[in-house]
């Protein structure tokens, strides 16, 4: 394998990006980060809403897969 003026470059360059993008995002000396003051609560209703709509698309999406995966061993020989 042959790494290239323009792999390595490319590679400096994304490093940059992170590290320009870490300077940002980091406190600066002596500043604090204070954690977002916002919580949201929702009811016991709610909250067993929420997880049999994830369980139903967690089984729609088993049931698509296993059609699919049905579907083309039936075309493939």
């Amino acid at each position: 394998m042959e790494i290239t003026a323009q792999h390595v470059e490319s590679v400096l360059r994304t490093y940059s990006r992170q590290l320009q993008r870490s300077r940002l995002t980091a406190p600066m000396a002596g500043e604090e980060r204070s954690l977002p003051s916002e919580r949201v609560t929702i009811s016991e209703e709610a909250r067993q809403c929420l997880l049999m709509e994830r369980i139903k698309s967690q089984a729609l999406q088993q049931v698509n897969y296993s059609e699919a995966k049905d579907l083309a061993g039936e075309l493939l020989p």
